[in-house]
């Protein structure tokens, strides 16, 4: 066998034997390598300390930058930063270990030109790590992020389960709908087999810019979906924009191509239509804070006479809580960029026109609306079966630190700078020393040592917090103060006004 194939044959009891033996001077170096069966320089390597950091998984090869203790400290604080939405990339991890290291006055092999630490550092880190991964976020609005805060959700729950109780809904009798736009131009294209290493890859498109259509769907907890209505941006309604529609849908138009008060109580009748709901037999309509939604009192009213009750989900939470958004509109949305390339294929030359868009919306709104789906969406968002507890603590931190009221910063992060100062001046005096100097110069209180490591950590990369938000006085006479209302109290005040319309009317 050669000398490189017996790399890591040794074992750790093989190792602290050797090392033992050769401190205590029972053998000499070379005869301690010998009958131990480990190699002269890893011995001598950890006989004088060089190996302190080499705390991880096994004492192989050169010393790791940081031991066991500041790799966990590290990992929890990238794990936290991630859960505010200020997740760590490759760079920013490299750049991170770099400047701790720096701070904290470690023996690295860094590149100090750059100041990054190395691929082989952040794969090994990863590979030490294995509960991390790299991921893609989902790009989150500040609304959307404070909006989705444990105070809402379980308001709003508690409004769900008291009109589920009294009203006996079922799976079939809770509903959702919502509203989403489709373009004639392919809002995002495939990924498409290419030669390797070619600069540029070109897909085809019908146009520079598209023209909005908007469809309204509606489903209920146990798969059935009412008929959707597709509404054109256009002056005048023609025959031709029916043609190839999804069966029993509605077609319509609009200066716009969005739902407005008037349409949405046409599709409130178009519900009413298939459903079939009275005062004896009440289903319940899930939906969002739109205008034409919760300040049309044609709607309001005619939900009222025929058994529909409106609930509205509070603002900036139907990422999570409408089951449109968290399982549907997805799929549908790849379905219809695929059924608009297969036509650019087989109508090659030809551009997509809304006269085209119902008869593509049928062949993506056929393979999205699938029972399985449905069953899904509602699940996820805790709707049916009510969950409230489907919603973890942890998916509140980023609602919870946003819309906590700020703190006065400190003035420092670290408290102690002597003994910080006092740590890295020994460490840097001890590399030389032996085991039993460095131990006693290091290792005396490792508490202490993993608190100033703490410290460095915050100091370098400090964890976001909200900060005090104050507006410009206004000079001259008649300036009011800024009136800060509570964000419960303003989403609770929508739900108010849909109840009394369609409760108390």
């Amino acid at each position: 066998m050669s000398k490189r194939g017996k790399y890591g044959q040794w074992s750790e009891q093989d190792l602290q034997l050797a090392v033992a033996a050769y401190r205590n001077g029972d053998y000499g170096l070379n005869k301690c390598a010998q009958i131990y069966n480990v190699p002269k320089a890893t011995l001598k390597r950890h006989a004088d300390g060089k190996n302190a950091h080499v705390n991880l998984a096994k004492s192989f090869g050169r010393p790791a930058v940081f031991d066991g203790n500041m790799e966990q400290q590290l990992v929890n604080h990238l794990l936290h930063l991630e859960s505010l939405f200020f997740g760590f990339t490759i760079t920013d991890i490299r750049k991170l270990a770099f400047d701790i290291a720096e701070k904290f006055s470690l023996t690295h092999n860094f590149n100090k030109e750059k100041k990054t630490a190395g691929k082989k550092w952040f794969y090994g880190f990863m590979k030490r790590n294995p509960q991390l991964c790299l991921r893609q976020p989902e790009a989150t609005s500040m609304a959307r992020a404070k909006g989705f805060n444990k105070t809402n959700v379980m308001d709003f729950f508690d409004i769900l389960e008291k009109i589920v109780d009294e009203n006996k809904i079922n799976a079939s009798k809770i509903y959702n709908v919502d509203e989403s736009g489709f373009t004639t131009v392919q809002k995002k294209t495939q990924k498409v087999i290419s030669l390797k290493g070619k600069r540029q890859v070109g897909a085809l498109t019908s146009g520079e810019r598209g023209v909005n259509t908007t469809i309204v769907c509606c489903v209920n907890a146990s798969g059935f979906y009412v008929p959707p209505m597709i509404i054109f941006k256009r002056k005048r309604k023609c025959p031709e924009l029916e043609i190839g529609a999804p069966s029993g849908s509605v077609i319509e138009i609009s200066d716009s191509g969005y739902i407005n008060s008037e349409l949405f109580l046409t599709w409130l009748k178009h519900f009413h239509f298939h459903v079939k709901s009275n005062k004896e037999n009440p289903v319940v309509i899930l939906l969002d804070g739109h205008t034409t939604h919760s300040k049309n009192l044609e709607a309001l009213i005619f939900s009222k006479e025929n058994g529909i009750i409106l609930l509205q989900l509070p603002g900036h939470t139907t990422h999570r809580l409408q089951p449109l958004d968290v399982a549907f509109f997805k799929p549908l949305g790849l379905y219809y960029i695929q059924a608009q390339e297969k036509w650019l294929r087989q109508n090659y030359g030809r551009t997509i026109s809304q006269f085209h868009v119902s008869s593509l919306l049928k062949e993506a709104y056929g393979r999205a609306a699938t029972v399985g789906i449905a069953e899904n969406a509602f699940r996820n968002s805790g709707i049916w079966p009510v969950n409230r507890h489907i919603f973890q603590d942890h998916q509140f931190i980023v609602s919870d630190s946003l819309n906590r009221c700020p703190t006065p910063e400190p003035e420092t992060v670290i408290d102690n700078v002597e003994n910080l100062e006092n740590y890295i001046t020994v460490n840097n005096e001890n590399n030389d020393k032996t085991k039993d100097a460095l131990d006693e110069a290091i290792t005396n209180d490792d508490e202490q040592n993993n608190n100033l490591f703490s410290k460095v950590l915050l100091e370098v990369s400090p964890i976001p917090k909200t900060q005090r938000y104050t507006k410009s006085k206004r000079s001259g006479r008649g300036a009011k103060k800024a009136v800060h209302f509570p964000i419960a109290a303003i989403r609770m005040s929508k739900w108010v006004l849909i109840r009394f319309y369609t409760r108390e009317i």
